[in-house]
């Protein structure tokens, strides 16, 4: 798996000297350039340029994979998600990024999410962008996963958009099922939510305007709107995440899912 450390934090000139001499020969060489590296890179810089903090994985301290992702790399999509009712703004963005990287690595080996925006503002790197992501069930592939670290949905949510206790065990098993179940009775007691903040709004925008330099983007949307595509339902990113998935398509002109 190559490297997700920084490379240089910006452009750099480098010179080579040839030292002449009548009729002899001159060998040239050959310098490959890992464009994806490049590119990964390119995109931290821009984002840095525009005065928001960026954390790589090796500022956030983050684990290595225990299964390899698969690369991936010709992305044309980005997909909304919030971290959920476990989730709030008043906790330690890196922390709550720990948090949803045990969780993942546990489901699926790493982490799911390209990129994590806190409420004050920080973008993270969650999944290192040559890799694909697995936060879209049946549709990962080309498509750049950004979390919002907060709970952006309001009660009920998780029983009108979601797959159903129902169906998850029919899928699943009657284990997955109850975990379902579960999750939607939670969510229907739950009465705390989180409201995006200006910072993370600004984070979000600046991060999309920055992916779309590097990358052929035509369409944005929220997990919600993907999964109905592939014939599945969620109520992830919630209203409030909805709205935003909304307010950046307007912004960069970009399709729904």
């Amino acid at each position: 798996m190559p490297s997700t450390g920084d490379l240089k934090a910006g452009p750099f000139q480098t010179r080579a000297v040839v030292d002449m001499k009548r009729e002899a020969a001159i060998k040239t060489v050959q310098v490959g350039v890992d464009h994806k590296a490049a590119t990964r890179q390119a995109v931290i810089v821009a984002i840095r340029r525009e005065k928001v903090i960026f954390r790589t994985r090796s500022d956030w301290k983050a684990k290595p994979p225990a299964k390899n992702p698969e690369v991936d790399w010709d992305n044309s999509s980005i997909a909304l998600h919030h971290a959920g009712n476990s989730y709030s703004c008043t906790a330690d963005g890196a922390a709550e990024l720990r948090k949803a990287e045990s969780t993942d690595i546990s489901s699926f080996g790493h982490l799911s999410y390209h990129y994590a925006i806190d409420c004050n503002g920080v973008v993270y790197e969650a999944l290192d962008i040559r890799f694909k992501g697995a936060h879209i069930e049946g549709g990962n592939t080309g498509v750049v996963g950004i979390v919002l670290l907060a709970d952006l949905s309001v009660a009920g949510e998780a029983e009108k958009y979601g797959p159903g206790a129902w169906n998850v065990t029919k899928k699943r098993g009657v284990i997955a099922g109850v975990k379902e179940w579960l999750g939607q009775e939670n969510d229907k007691a739950d009465l705390t939510h989180d409201k995006p903040s200006e910072k993370q709004l600004e984070a979000a925008s600046v991060l999309v305007k920055s992916l779309l330099n590097f990358f052929d983007i035509e369409k944005l949307g929220g997990h919600r709107e993907f999964a109905k595509t592939h014939g599945t339902s969620r109520a992830c990113p919630g209203t409030y995440g909805m709205s935003i998935a909304a307010q950046l398509r307007r912004e960069f002109k970009l399709a729904p899912p």
